[in-house]
Order: structure tokens, then C-alpha cells, then sequence
């Protein structure tokens, strides 16, 4: 109880209240439990916490740390010379802890890394963590961090934090309930009772934002692609993973029917291609996040995208005749020539 009248009463929370509706009708402002659906926040540990996980795995030199989302913040360093010998080694103990520890481990499939951040994003910017569920360890080193961040760093990211959600809640008030209604329709599905946080962060991970199932959602505000609609879309694009264990099954199954492989990452390239149609329908110039990804192969299935779930986006077919199109697609030929020269030594793979 004490921890959601804190989230409740002892932060900065902005909200966006979108219609949840099917195409057409007018629709209510939030959820069939009367709350937002989206809520953000702006806290102090959590964003403590992901300055630490990127800053060790650059140490680590993770391949990922070169990533533009990250990459600068072993140089956001003002003010930091300005400290004293003891809080500069409070610091670079923080980040040996996380460079030896959490930084080795994925943030959004660890388990126990899941468990730290979801724990962090209920207690916002209380002034300790004390009745934390936090490993020992893990809350030391973060309570020995904290006045060194709040003194050199907090206030700055903070701002940064406050700027986007400033910016990107106007998007939601503007272009949100449309983008909502479509994204529900296309999905079948229905918004969570509880609507979704989404914590920012000046830094999240190498991607900029992620998601973890059941909420939250994490996203950067340092990261120049979470500027103007890309943001919009961004936050929609997480806020789709909801359905993935909805979405995932029904791709399989589906697969599995009709004796068809299918790309690992087809549900993933699915959300970034219905997220990019939708908000360029809606948002006057929008280029879609994933143009240069489907550029370089990043993401398999642009083709089949194309010709069997871009015609569903349109408003033809049903979600179950798209969906069984789309596998079907990716089905051999039954009398396909064998491979090439060119294909075997790896020319013309997707990647999947």
C-alpha cells in the first residue's frame, strides 16, 4: 500500500488518456477500469539504475555500448571532475559492481534483472530503499551511488526526462486516440484494465526503449530517435509487445498447421511494420522507424509483409485470413529448384 500511495502522491506523473475503441465509434478515455493508458514517470532509481547498466557494459565493451542510443553516455560527465577523490571512487565502484554483475545480462530477458526494475519503478524518488526487493548487493551500491548521481547528474536528466514526456504527451493528445483505435482493431485485442507505465529514463538500453512483459516500459530520453512521431510510434510499437502472448502462439500454431518455418522475429517484424503503417496513416509526414532496418535486412519478412499483411492494414480480410496468408507465404515451393552457388555460400539469405 505504501508503495503505490508513493507512486500515487510522491513523484511528477504525467499522463495521456486515449480512446480504446474499435474504428468508428467515440470511445472512452481510458481504460474499462477508468484508468490512463499510458502513465509516465519520471524516477530518480530507475534512471540511477540504467545510467549504471549502460555505463558497465560500455566498460565491458559490449557491442551493443557502440550503439547510438548509449554510446555517448561514457562522455556525459559534467560537473563529474568537480567532485572529491571519495565520491569519484564511490562512482567508479558503482560501475565495476554493474560491469562485473547486472551489465553482463540482457535488461530485458534476465530475470532477475527484470525483477530489479520493475521493484526500482515502484519506489520512483523515495530517499532510500530500505523494504526494497532488491538484492543486497544491488541496493548498497545503489544507495552509495545515489548522492554522488543526485548531485552531478539528476537534475540534467531529469530535465531531459520532463522535455520528452512534455513532448510526446502533446503527440499522444493530438494523434493518440486514433493511433490506439487502429492498433486494437488490427490486434483483436484489448488495452490492460490498468493501462501501461512507462518510466523514462535518460538512458534505457542499446535500443533506446524495451519492454518487459506484464510493464514496464523503459524509454530514453537522451536518444534522438524518441524525438517527434518516431517517439510516438516508439511507445506504441512497446506498448504492442503486450499482445506478444497473444501473437506469438497464433504465428506458430498457425505455422505449424500448414508445415511452414517462419523467420524466429516474424512477430517482432510485425509490430514494426504495423506501428509504422498506422502512425504514417495518421501523422502527416511520418517516415516509420524500421525503413532503414527493412533497408539493410535487419528484419526478415519485409516482402511477405507486403503482399499479405499490408492488405489487412488496408481494411481487407479478416486478422485469421491475413495471419494464415502471411505463414502460408513463407512456405517453399513444392518443385523449387536447388539452391544456388550463391545462396549456399550465404549471398542471398534474409537473416532469418
Amino acid at each position: 500500500m505504501l508503495g503505490s500511495m508513493k507512486r500515487a502522491f510522491s513523484s511528477v506523473v504525467l499522463f495521456v488518456a486515449l480512446w480504446n475503441s474499435a474504428f468508428g465509434q467515440s470511445g472512452s478515455l481510458v481504460t474499462a477500469t477508468g484508468k490512463p493508458l499510458f502513465t509516465f514517470h519520471n524516477g530518480f532509481w530507475i534512471n540511477l539504475h540504467h545510467f549504471l547498466y549502460v555505463l558497465g557494459r560500455a566498460r565491458n565493451g559490449t557491442a551493443d555500448s557502440q550503439r547510438s542510443p548509449v554510446m555517448h553516455a561514457p562522455e556525459d560527465l559534467e560537473d563529474f571532475n568537480a567532485l572529491n577523490k571519495r565520491d569519484r571512487t564511490t562512482w567508479q565502484e558503482a560501475i565495476e559492481f554493474y560491469r562485473n554483475e547486472l551489465s553482463k545480462r540482457d535488461v530485458i530477458f534476465d530475470r532477475e534483472l527484470i525483477g530489479i526494475t520493475r521493484a526500482l519503478a515502484s519506489v520512483l524518488d523515495s530517499s532510500s530503499l530500505a523494504g526494497t526487493a532488491l538484492p543486497s548487493q544491488v541496493r548498497e551500491t545503489l544507495e552509495r551511488a545515489a548522492p554522488v548521481y543526485r548531485r552531478v547528474w539528476w537534475d540534467r536528466h531529469s530535465r531531459s526526462n520532463k522535455t520528452r514526456i512534455t513532448a510526446l504527451s502533446a503527440l499522444l493528445v493530438q494523434y493518440g486516440p486514433q493511433v490506439s483505435n487502429m492498433l486494437t482493431h488490427i490486434y483483436e485485442q484489448q488495452w490492460p484494465a490498468n493501462g501501461l507505465d512507462v518510466e523514462v529514463s535518460a538512458y534505457a538500453n542499446w535500443g533506446g526503449a524495451y519492454s518487459i512483459g506484464g510493464g514496464p516500459i523503459i524509454m530514453s530520453s537522451t536518444d534522438d530517435a524518441g524525438t517527434g512521431s518516431e517517439g510516438l510510434e516508439i511507445v506504441f510499437h512497446e506498448a504492442m509487445h503486450q499482445w506478444d502472448d497473444a501473437m506469438i502462439p497464433l504465428l506458430d500454431s498457425t505455422a505449424q498447421r500448414l508445415n511452414v518455418k517462419i523467420p524466429r522475429d516474424l512477430f517482432h517484424s510485425l509490430i514494426f511494420y504495423t506501428a509504422g503503417y498506422v502512425v504514417s496513416r495518421i501523422v502527416p509526414g511520418h517516415r516509420p522507424y524500421a525503413e532503414p532496418l527493412w533497408a539493410r535486412g535487419v528484419l526478415p519478412g519485409r516482402t511477405q509483409l507486403d503482399a499479405d499483411w499490408l492488405p489487412y492494414l488496408q481494411g481487407n480480410g479478416s486478422l485469421s485470413s491475413a495471419i494464415e496468408k502471411l505463414v502460408g507465404a513463407f512456405k517453399s515451393p513444392p518443385n523449387s529448384l536447388p539452391p544456388s552457388p550463391e545462396t549456399q555460400n550465404g549471398k542471398h539469405t534474409d537473416g532469418a
